[in-house]
């Protein structure tokens, strides 16, 4: 009898022990595809659809935006089923042409979200285009949510359909490649209102000039966009906020004259080298307080009050003392800048001595 208690003691302290169920180790890695009806690289292809069978369970992510056919020749239908999903060419591609089949972060798995970068080349003739572009992109005046830049490749200047389309990713690069040779005008813009085109209110960079791409395999494009000029006064934007005329002053206030009562103090601004017809902008919050065309290596600005200041440099490549968006009617590109990526405190009665060095990858032209 005592035996029988003991044994039963024993199996209920047993199950009355609770353990954590935990799902397993994090997924962090993107949909593997293992089988596609069309492959990488394949030439003579005849079908009206692309079946790729994944690994895992998948969702889609804006694929009108984000899974893409160049040259955009057919409009694409999606059909998607656990691990199947089913890309379907609702118009006829055309003959002996190279296209490439792409998706940038379009398809992700179910659970966690992963995605990645996949693309397919392939052609409906024997012969594979293999022309490659390479091209970064950044925002002249950036608000505080980060923007998709969109590329397009057209082939007259007033073309509003792009031949070819590509998507910068978050670090600005881009890389498009299977593309026919030929002369092309290239637009970099943000589609602000989604209808897949570049209006003449959204930020862009136009190459005015044609390019042709047998010419510029060894180089990589650079592109940096703004809002069109719309008058004389150019308006920016240090933050992404309100906006601030690039020739605005601040009224003096009660407050500012106990301001101007304490120490004032000076910066000097060290220069390795210096391009030619440079601005120096320094802002108090988003106000300009000094704006200095800059002749020499070592350039000291003083009677600056205690703050948190901002540094812009402008290339003024037409001389105007100030910097010029776009110009679509004058076919002008945007005045590089160049942002110095810190903050500068100046403490009262202060001499700052702060060594800029623009880049080599800033985007700033030399």
């Amino acid at each position: 009898m005592v035996r029988c208690l003991l044994v039963m003691t024993l199996l209920l302290s047993a199950c009355a022990q609770v353990g954590t169920i935990t799902g397993g180790p994090t997924d962090e890695f993107a949909p593997r595809v293992m089988s596609e009806s069309i492959s990488d690289k394949q030439r003579n292809v005849k079908t009206s659809e692309q079946v790729l069978v994944f690994d895992e369970f998948i969702k889609l992510e804006q694929p009108q935006q984000r899974i893409q056919l160049m040259p955009a020749d057919s409009r694409l239908q999606y059909e998607l089923k656990g691990k199947t999903l089913r890309i379907l060419f609702l118009d006829p591609l055309q003959a002996q042409t190279t296209y490439t089949l792409l998706s940038n972060g379009g398809i992700k798995d179910l659970t966690e979200g992963n995605d990645s970068l996949m693309t397919w080349t392939f052609s409906t003739g024997p012969n594979l285009d293999s022309l490659v572009l390479n091209a970064r992109a950044k925002e002249c005046i950036s608000g505080k949510q980060p923007s998709t830049i969109y590329l397009g490749l057209y082939q007259t200047d007033t073309s509003r359909t792009a031949r070819y389309m590509g998507r910068f990713d978050p670090q600005g690069q881009l890389q498009l490649k299977g593309l026919k040779d030929g002369a092309y005008f290239l637009k970099a813009y943000i589609d602000e209102n989604q209808d897949g085109a570049c209006s003449l209110t959204e930020s862009q960079d136009v190459l005015f000039e044609p390019i042709v791409l047998s010419q510029i395999q060894a180089d990589t494009l650079s592109f940096y966009l703004s809002k069109p000029k719309k008058s004389e006064d150019t308006t920016v934007k240090i933050d992404g906020s309100k906006p601030v005329s690039a020739l605005q002053s601040k009224p003096i206030t009660a407050s500012d004259s106990l301001a101007l009562a304490k120490p004032l103090s000076s910066l000097v601004l060290q220069f390795d080298t210096l391009p030619k017809d440079l601005l120096a902008e320094l802002y108090l919050g988003e106000v300009l307080q000094h704006k200095i065309e800059l002749k020499k290596l070592s350039t000291t600005i003083d009677s600056l009050q205690a703050g948190v200041y901002t540094l812009r440099l402008v290339a003024d490549q037409n001389q105007n003392q100030k910097w010029d968006a776009i110009d679509l009617d004058e076919r002008k590109r945007a005045e590089p800048i160049y942002f110095y990526p810190e903050k500068i405190k100046i403490r009262p009665n202060w001499e700052v001595s702060l060594p800029v060095n623009i880049p080599p990858g800033s985007l700033f032209k030399k």
